[in-house]
């Protein structure tokens, strides 16, 4: 049974997770993915929520960090932002997710510099003043970065996201006949990180 399944139509790579008082369940979707939990991975009987945030791989908390223990869902999208800029930065050039942002930030003055297109692909926008962008971008606009359903009870659910980064992000539960003209045939379950493997062999 699909407890929930969530696939990504948006444009860019996003992180998705449940929540219950702790983060669980992460797994990261390219555009057109999907990801299927079951109703024993979701937890039984207990409510739970759908976290949503832009991001990719690389802005997963470390092993030390442990995504169980990760303060503020917010700190995946920062992340992508500020690799999203040093990747803009290291190519001269602004493309993906850089060229989708850049008209976001333009205009912003970061420790006295200006920020705009040209600034970031010149390398303008050094670590410091790309890490400080991206606060004040996600925490202008967090609706485009991040979303969260409301509480939900395990049992058969399906949603789809859309939006992201331009636009405000979007989770939309569909009906099982909805659903099915989506025409995913290929789940991806959650990710089971280097800790986790851990206690399953232990």
């Amino acid at each position: 049974m699909h407890s929930p399944v969530i696939v990504n139509n948006t444009e860019h790579s996003i992180v998705v997770f449940q929540s219950r008082g702790f983060f669980y369940n992460e797994q990261v979707l390219q555009p057109g993915e999907a990801v299927s939990m079951t109703r024993k991975e979701t937890g039984g009987l207990a409510p739970y929520r759908v976290h949503v945030t832009i991001g990719d791989e690389k802005c997963l908390p470390t092993k030390k960090q442990s995504f169980r223990n990760m303060v503020h869902a917010a700190t995946i999208p920062t992340a992508f932002v500020v690799g999203a800029f040093a990747t803009a930065v290291s190519a001269g050039t602004l493309a993906g997710p850089s060229a989708a942002l850049a008209p976001m930030v333009s205009g912003m003055v970061v420790k006295g510099v200006v920020i705009d297109g040209a600034a970031i692909a010149a390398g303008t926008v050094l670590a410091e003043r790309a890490s400080a962008a991206a606060d004040m971008l996600i925490k202008k606009h967090p609706e485009n970065f991040v979303i969260k359903s409301s509480i939900l009870m395990p049992g058969e659910r399906f949603f789809v996201v859309k939006g992201g980064i331009e636009k405000p992000l979007v989770l939309k539960q569909l009906t099982a006949k909805k659903f099915k003209k989506l025409g995913t045939k290929e789940f991806k379950g959650p990710m089971i990180r280097q800790q986790q493997q851990q206690k399953h062999l232990e």
